[in-house]
């Protein structure tokens, strides 16, 4: 028996590098990871700029909500602990640290958590991504 698979590399290479493939990744992820964003009124989620392959959260806060921990000022953080004048707000013009504090997500979101993009891999998100740029790719649509 004699096998012969021809190889179009350049042009799956083209597919599967294009805006229009990258921007189906980034909305399909977008949606497979939603469930684990933290979420109070939907700002967080709602306010991400899909673009090819990549996801960008415009909330202020989302770099804190990602870490998932609570940046205080430097001068008012005592081990574990807050200024009760000031709590985790930071004096105007002073720059906040990471504390050794977690930060507590909403329970009516009970998925929300941080690094909610690696959570959702692990917690089998990407192997839903990877059936649906299959059938993407299996179905002509690129």
């Amino acid at each position: 028996m004699n096998l012969r698979i021809d190889l179009n590399e350049p042009q799956i290479l083209e597919k599967v590098t294009s805006d229009k493939f990258g921007l189906l990744v980034s909305h399909e992820w977008k949606r497979l990871i939603n469930p684990y964003t933290p979420r109070s009124e939907g700002m967080l989620e709602d306010n991400v700029t899909e673009l090819p392959f990549a996801l960008h959260y415009r909330q202020k806060y989302a770099h804190y909500q990602y870490e998932g921990i609570v940046y205080v000022d430097h001068e008012y953080q005592v081990g574990a602990f807050y200024n009760p004048q000031y709590g985790f707000w930071s004096r105007p013009g002073v720059t906040k640290i990471p504390s050794d504090i977690p930060l507590q997500y909403q329970k009516n979101n009970p998925y929300a958590t941080d690094h909610w993009d690696i959570k959702a891999a692990q917690a089998g998100q990407l192997n839903k991504l990877y059936r649906a740029i299959n059938n993407a790719l299996q179905s002509g649509r690129f």
